[in-house]
């Protein structure tokens, strides 16, 4: 039954959460432009699922994850697969491919990753934070960009000790022991 009612509370948060966000405009400027407005998820990056694809008209983004570092999904030349990998991609797809998305930017966050991608939260249509959600599950950690803080850094860091203490995805030791 708590574990119940603890799903409700994380679900009531979300929704206040979007709530706020939603009528307070958190972008990092009035205009519409690449940070604003509802884009199509096409594609998660195929090394990591903190990365995603969207698309609008012709244009088409690279957007990388406010606040979560997932498990690396595949090898490339510099990266090293990760465990949980193809699983969080797996959770990021449900979540988000073929959706039409809100991004969202934090003014706290660098606009661009190190790689160019844009840094925002993305919202699914029924007002799911994706990356709350993966750090819940366990498909993502926490992660602060920089040593910069961000809107909702100590919501994530609740959440990933959540995962964390119930064991899911990432956090469980019988499937990925180096990250306990």
């Amino acid at each position: 039954m708590a574990k119940k009612h603890k799903n409700i509370i994380i679900t009531l948060t979300a929704a206040m959460l979007m709530a706020v966000v939603g009528t307070a405009g958190v972008f990092s400027s009035g205009t519409a432009s690449a940070e604003s407005g509802t884009w199509k998820v096409i594609a998660v990056a195929a090394e990591s699922a903190d990365t995603i694809y969207v698309t609008q008209g012709r244009q088409m983004l690279k957007v990388r994850m406010i606040g979560i570092d997932a498990p690396e999904a595949s090898s490339r030349a510099n990266t090293k697969k990760g465990c949980y990998g193809s699983q969080a991609k797996t959770v990021v797809k449900k979540l988000a491919l073929g959706k039409n998305v809100r991004l969202v930017a934090d003014p706290n966050v660098p606009d661009k990753y190190t790689d160019g991608a844009l840094m925002r939260y993305v919202y699914t249509p029924e007002g799911w934070d994706v990356g709350a959600s993966m750090i819940n599950s366990g498909a993502a950690k926490e992660y602060t960009y920089s040593r910069k803080t961000y809107t909702y850094r100590s919501w994530y860091r609740k959440l990933k000790t959540d995962a964390y203490n119930a064991n899911r995805g990432i956090w469980n030791k019988k499937i990925c022991s180096m990250n306990r």
